[in-house]
């Protein structure tokens, strides 16, 4: 077909159309492969734990972000085997220093073959306390609708103690760590795994742990007055010997029992021995002696009349500052020739008080002197020396001053 002026056979034949339509298929088909492979690949969505990497063993995170949204891209066939696992969002607290806040970015660990879209939220506040551990003693409460005419006995809970850990602030608000048997569990009369509980009075802002979280207790009701171990005091009456003073005093046992009303135990916080006598103790003694009754009304002693106890003494010290002493030259067969500056020192001597005080420099053979073997050349520093031949236990404590200025003597 021919149209006036123009002929297609020629035109579609022409090297420039032959082109185009060229460039048009290839871009037909580019879009064609293009668009199946994308529709071969998918997104996907999930939650990731957060981790958080190089922290401080004594710090910890007050209100952290615990996970947070991740989304993939990647092949439909890889996407629907994807293990979770594999996808790890983390936060870097390197270097980072307990008692500041700090804003961090996420960041998101996957497998080569997919590709990171987002993560939401993409950067969390970091609130660093230092964490610290207490050991507090475990309370036991006592239930209050123990039957009447009975009291809990053989009470013994292992551990003692357990470890309360936390940041400081939020252990400051700790009253008390306690555990809460109940009757029917004291009736049973078994070994008892009961969990530690807090007493406090406010809520905490962080985590605060307790190591271990159950303690062993075993205790029993049984039929009587109500009893109370309260520890026992000696009482001392008199001085020891001038030269001692009492150290310590041990009493065994250290506790006894007493039983009386609920009540009336309350008030009763220790008994007391009979009076010691220690005037003029001079050395550590043991004795038995009787315990005073409690003076609350219906309060008694159990199975313990006395207790022994043990008195150890430590010896006093006293010091004395002794001016003048003169000071020798030691080493030289012609001390005259050198003279010392000071040629007068002060020594301050320790021992016992009832003999530092007529402590006389004479009788006790006190010597200040400084040594001078193989000095030949002046004006020398040499370090003053002492000695002290009394037997009584005297001990040099310092002198003043400590070194001397030896000069030859002047010639007349």
């Amino acid at each position: 077909m021919k149209l006036k002026n123009f002929d297609l056979n020629e035109t579609l034949t022409s090297p420039w159309a032959l082109w185009l339509i060229s460039i048009i298929t290839a871009v037909l088909m580019w879009m064609y492969v293009t668009g199946l492979e994308e529709s071969a690949y998918i997104n996907l969505k999930f939650t990731c734990p957060l981790e958080y990497r190089g922290l401080d063993s004594q710090s910890i995170l007050r209100q952290q972000l615990s996970e947070v949204d991740v989304e993939l891209r990647g092949p439909e066939e890889e996407m629907l085997k994807l293990d979770y696992n594999s996808v790890r969002a983390y936060v870097d607290a390197r270097n980072l220093l307990p008692g500041k806040k700090y804003t961090v970015n996420i960041n998101v660990e996957i497998p080569l073959n997919l590709t990171f879209v987002s993560c939401f939220p993409s950067q969390t506040t970091l609130d660093i306390v230092r964490q610290v551990t207490r050991l507090m003693n475990v309370e036991v409460v006592l239930p209050q609708n123990i039957p009447e005419g009975h009291y809990i006995d053989g009470v013994e809970i292992i551990p003692k103690e357990v470890g309360v850990k936390g940041a400081e602030d939020d252990l400051a608000k700790v009253g008390g760590v306690r555990i809460t048997p109940t009757v029917d569990e004291l009736q049973a009369g078994r070994v008892l795994m009961l969990p530690v509980k807090f007493s406090q009075s406010e809520a905490f802002d962080g985590n605060v742990t307790i190591e271990p979280e159950q303690v062993r207790f075993s205790g029993y009701i049984v039929r009587g007055l109500p009893r109370k171990r309260v520890p026992v005091i000696a009482r001392l009456a008199g001085k020891p010997d001038d030269d001692y003073e009492v150290n310590t005093i041990v009493t065994d046992p250290s506790e006894v029992q007493i039983e009386g009303k609920s009540e009336d135990l309350a008030k009763v916080e220790a008994v007391d021995t009979e009076i010691i006598e220690i005037s003029s103790m001079n050395k550590d003694s043991v004795m038995v002696s009787p315990l005073r009754q409690p003076e609350q009304e219906g309060v008694s002693l159990v199975n313990a009349p006395s207790v022994r106890v043990s008195i150890h003494l430590s010896e006093m010290r006293a010091e004395k500052m002794i001016r003048n002493i003169p000071v020798e030259l030691r080493g030289t067969d012609k001390p005259g020739n050198w003279q010392c500056s000071p040629s007068r020192v002060t020594v301050t001597v320790e021992g016992k008080p009832s003999l530092i005080g007529r402590l006389e420099p004479e009788t006790a053979g006190l010597k200040v002197y400084a040594d001078m073997t193989n000095i030949f050349m002046t004006p020398v520093t040499l370090p003053l020396r002492t000695e002290i031949l009394s037997e009584d236990s005297f001990r040099i404590v310092r002198t003043e001053p400590q070194n001397i200025t030896v000069n030859a003597a002047a010639v007349r």
